[in-house]
């Protein structure tokens, strides 16, 4: 587009080359010079038309250039007054006219200008005004989503969430932390989010758990319990959201910038860690997303405490080296530590000793290795039918595991039971493609109201393992 400045350069010398050419051609007729003649004279015709087009303003200026060049070949002759008095006294009523038809073509010119750009500003403003309506919309329609998202979804995310929750229920910490962050990634669409572990001998937390972190990352797996907003939620056992960095002074002085939710993670009545969201969609960041990772906390606690305290509890205990679980006595420990909580706080727990026969002669033809790979599958599926409430440990013999249930009774120990026995009757074994067949006798006994001690619980569940061999 051309600007201001070289339009009042170039309209000129278009008007200047225009007359020119007129002129050139007039030195063609001598006899008629000036087309004074014609019923339509190309000089006035021109500036009548450029003023029509650019304006009165430029129409004059050319009719002035015009009369300039029908002035040459008269100045060169001297007889420059007649051409005038010619003019004046022959053709003023024709001058006056073109006069009058420049002033009235320019007006036109000018009114029509006013239009067009009065109608460049409306589009400019409609195109302003659409681009904002059209920015609007999309956050409308983020919201719709969202809402969509809560109302449409609600019963497979009730079920999704029931299942994610069942899942969380593991004796290995890092499996039971990854998917409870993925679960907070599900429902709130984290992009980076991270556990951290409260270590005393350092008063530092600890990162031991992350979804969505990348190389850079790595950098940020320390912070401080003093200075740092999760050392502050951790101290203070309450969340933090970047909301609350208008109206807490205390956040003034800290880092802010990789936490926008972080939660504190209670175990046994004390807080253990934090729950960090670093990075998340705009549209999810509400009083609702807030809520529901209070909840997924919350629900969360529980299995996390369980995983720590087994944790806790193989770190120093010695386990089978071919299938990883705790040998016997810390199956006695465990039943121990559970037993004086039951009395305490009244509660219920189940064990339930499996035997598998035949272990012997699978063991000798397959090898340990091959046949205790055989048995972790087969825990992994009891582990399923009891939504990873059990704890599996060794238990007397080779061919003895011990199962520990927390919070059921003896019925629900024995549909347990039941549940396995239909389990492995209906799903095929095999080692190295070759059909494996064994069985597994239970014998299960649960806690009671009336004082009971530990050899009793497991004379119960030992005295209904043999009859079970009858």
């Amino acid at each position: 587009m051309i600007s201001e400045r070289e339009r009042k350069i170039i309209i000129p010398a278009e008007l200047f080359f225009i007359t020119l050419v007129i002129w050139l051609v007039n030195l063609h007729y001598p006899n008629d010079y000036g087309f004074w003649h014609l019923a339509v004279n190309p000089y006035f015709f021109s500036a009548v038309l450029i003023s029509a087009y650019y304006g009165r303003g430029y129409g004059y200026a050319s009719l002035g250039i015009s009369l300039v060049f029908m002035l040459l070949p008269l100045k060169i002759s001297g007889t420059m007054f007649l051409f005038w008095k010619h003019i004046f006294r022959e053709h003023y009523i024709y001058l006056s006219f073109v006069i009058a038809a420049v002033y009235i073509f320019g007006m036109i010119q000018k009114s029509f200008t006013a239009v067009i750009n009065s109608q460049r500003k409306f589009i400019r403003r409609t195109a302003r005004e659409k681009i904002k309506l059209q920015k609007e919309l999309k956050g409308v329609e983020a919201v719709n989503r969202e809402f969509e998202e809560r109302v449409l979804l609600q019963n497979d995310s009730i079920t999704s969430l029931y299942s994610q929750i069942g899942a969380l229920h593991s004796q290995n910490l890092t499996k039971s932390l990854n998917i409870f962050l993925s679960t907070v990634q599900k429902f709130i669409q984290a992009e980076k989010a991270s556990i951290w572990e409260y270590q005393k001998e350092s008063n530092s937390l600890v990162m031991i758990a992350n979804i969505g972190w990348g190389t850079d990352d790595i950098l940020y797996t320390v912070e401080s319990a003093d200075s740092s907003v999760s050392g502050w939620v951790f101290r203070n056992n309450k969340m933090f959201s970047v909301r609350m960095l208008l109206g807490y002074e205390v956040f003034s002085k800290m880092n802010t910038e990789r936490n926008i939710l972080t939660y504190p993670i209670n175990i046994s009545n004390t807080t253990w860690g934090v729950l960090n969201i670093e990075s998340m969609p705009f549209t999810k960041f509400n009083l609702y997303t807030e809520k529901i990772l209070s909840i997924l906390v919350d629900l969360a606690g529980p299995a996390i405490e369980r995983a720590v305290e087994y944790e806790l509890m193989i770190k120093h205990a010695e386990v089978n080296s071919f299938t990883g679980l705790p040998s016997p006595s810390q199956f006695m420990a465990v039943v121990e530590k559970e037993m004086d909580k039951a009395v305490k706080k009244e509660g219920v727990f189940s064990v339930v000793i499996m035997e598998i026969t035949g272990f012997d002669r699978i063991l000798s033809e397959y090898g340990e290795s091959k046949t205790y790979a055989l048995l972790m599958k087969f825990f992994e599926e009891i582990m399923k039918l009891s939504d990873n409430q059990i704890d599996i440990f060794h238990y007397k013999e080779q061919n003895q595991f011990a199962v520990f249930y927390p919070n059921i009774d003896y019925d629900g120990a024995a549909f347990f039971c039941f549940q396995s026995l239909s389990m492995i009757s209906s799903t095929p074994w095999s080692i190295d493609d070759k059909d494996v067949h064994f069985e597994v006798v239970f014998g299960y006994a649960a806690t009671s109201k009336e004082k009971q001690s530990i050899d009793e619980l497991l004379e119960g569940a030992e005295q209904l393992l043999e009859m079970q061999k009858v």
